[in-house]
């Protein structure tokens, strides 16, 4: 009988240890971004899973651009302050985000990725996610008849 209190004992314990033990992981999709010269916005699905016990706090949103040579050339954060309920087996997210975008814009600054960065309460780093962004310069302009393939002759 007093093993099997011990072994109940440890296993209370164990749980209640692991009460506060939770993870956010991130994904965006499309990565990666394509964006045309002439885009005026762009539209990115993120998909959120909170795993383990309680709730994870997030108190703010990072959005860090950074060109090809790994400079950061723009940073906003945007303030949250929400707690997102976890579950052992995972509460999942899903939203949409469209945004502005300038192509051109987006070609010229050396743009290469957004490092989107979910932050907590002390600053901590609790997810991160690397979407990067390329441009295409044909996306969505009409390409003249001249210029496309003609259907194969039929014997």
């Amino acid at each position: 009988m007093r093993r099997y209190l011990a072994v109940l004992a440890a296993a209370a314990g164990m749980a209640a240890a692991g009460c506060n033990d939770h993870t956010l992981t991130l994904d965006l999709t499309p990565n990666p971004l394509v964006v045309g010269l002439v885009d005026t916005k762009a539209t990115v699905h993120a998909h959120a899973v909170a795993k383990g016990f309680g709730t994870v706090p997030i108190t703010s949103l990072q959005f860090a651009v950074y060109n090809s040579a790994d400079s950061m050339l723009a940073s906003q954060t945007e303030e949250v302050d929400k707690s997102i309920p976890a579950a052992p087996f995972g509460v999942t997210i899903d939203k949409d985000f469209t945004f502005p975008i300038n192509g051109a814009i987006v070609a010229m600054s050396g743009m290469k990725y957004v490092m989107v960065r979910v932050l907590g309460p002390t600053g901590d780093v609790v997810a991160a996610r690397r979407l990067d962004i390329v441009v295409h310069a044909l996306k969505d302009l009409p390409v003249p008849p001249v210029l496309q393939p003609a259907p194969a002759p039929s014997k």
